[in-house]
């Protein structure tokens, strides 16, 4: 088994006895390195590292705009192979549990009370978006009555959430 090095790698060549002959340039390996003399010492500079460094996750921190998104981590969305959901304004959302609960903003909420805080919140902003995250193991009849409940309070739009990440 013969070793060659070959733009960075090491390619294994079984059986054969001569290697290639290199192009006429090889890259870095051409490259003469320049070594301190003995005994004297070799210092990086990583204080103009350290300012770009920063000056990068400044950037990054200032131009990024940061949105927390409601969740309610316990509920495992249906699967669908669909595009995913985005919003540029806060949506009114309404998580739907496995046991049929309505979650509105990290609150359990009863249909009645969800169907107040949807009335209320038409009345701020009756162009506001309605998201309903339904469990996947919740009952088709929570979700719906949570859509319905989003109809008679006034809104116009409202989506059902699903999980577009496949599963094994």
């Amino acid at each position: 088994m013969h070793l060659r090095w070959t733009r960075g790698k090491h390619r294994r060549h079984a059986g054969r006895t001569r290697a290639r002959e290199p192009a006429a340039s090889t890259g870095f390996r051409d490259m003469k390195l320049i070594q301190a003399p003995e005994g004297e010492e070799t210092n990086l500079d990583v204080a103009p590292m350290i300012d770009i460094l920063f000056t990068l996750i400044i950037f990054f921190l200032a131009t990024t705009t940061f949105q927390a998104q409601e969740r309610e981590d316990e509920i495992q969305l249906p699967r669908h192979g669909g595009s995913s959901i985005s919003s540029k304004d806060r949506d009114f959302i309404i998580n739907v549990t496995s046991q049929g609960e309505y979650v509105v903003r990290a609150e359990t909420v009863d249909l009645d009370h969800l169907r107040v805080l949807l009335k209320n919140a038409f009345q701020e902003k009756s162009d506001q978006k309605v998201l309903i995250r339904g469990d996947g193991d919740a009952l088709h009849r929570h979700t719906t009555a949570a859509l319905a409940a989003s109809t008679d309070a006034g809104f116009a739009t409202a989506k059902i959430a699903w999980d577009t990440t496949l599963r094994d």
